[in-house]
């Protein structure tokens, strides 16, 4: 399963920016998830996750509990986490840590990597690093790719 585009409201993106610059003005990694429904290769992002997790200045961890009851709210709502937020301290890449430690296994899953603990200016895609679950590895997407995928509406 391939995503070809991302509906993504402005006031979901708004919101999950002020999440990660909330934990980032203190020098704290963070991670949220989007969620929505998912079909013929288009996912419209309804609403944004903030599950409980222990944060540091190079990384976050959601404890196993959490990410199951996420689940299982999400299940019942009929939503799907199909991309995961997160940003890292300095420059946007996918670590071997995220590589490893991904909340999400759905094939075509997304995850985005925002530089700069979500300071301001990065709620544009342009300044993403953006990878798809490809079998269980994560590629990077092209930005040429990444500006035609995210639709902010």
């Amino acid at each position: 399963m391939s995503m070809r585009s991302v509906d993504l409201p402005r006031g979901v993106l708004r919101r999950t920016f002020d999440f990660l610059a909330e934990h980032g003005m203190r020098g704290l990694e963070s991670h949220a998830l989007w969620a929505g429904t998912f079909s013929k290769e288009r996912f419209a992002v309804s609403d944004a996750v903030f599950p409980e997790q222990v944060r540091s200045p190079v990384s976050y961890e959601i404890p196993e509990d959490e990410e199951f009851l996420v689940n299982r709210q999400l299940n019942k709502r009929g939503l799907v986490a199909m991309c995961q937020v997160h940003t890292h301290p300095g420059r946007a890449f996918h670590s071997h840590t995220d590589d490893s430690g991904s909340a999400l296994a759905l094939p075509g899953s997304l995850s985005v990597v925002v530089p700069d603990y979500g300071a301001a200016g990065t709620d544009c895609p342009r300044a993403w690093a953006v990878y798809e679950l490809a079998g269980r590895r994560w590629r990077r997407l092209p930005m040429s790719r990444v500006e035609e995928m995210f639709l902010v509406s």
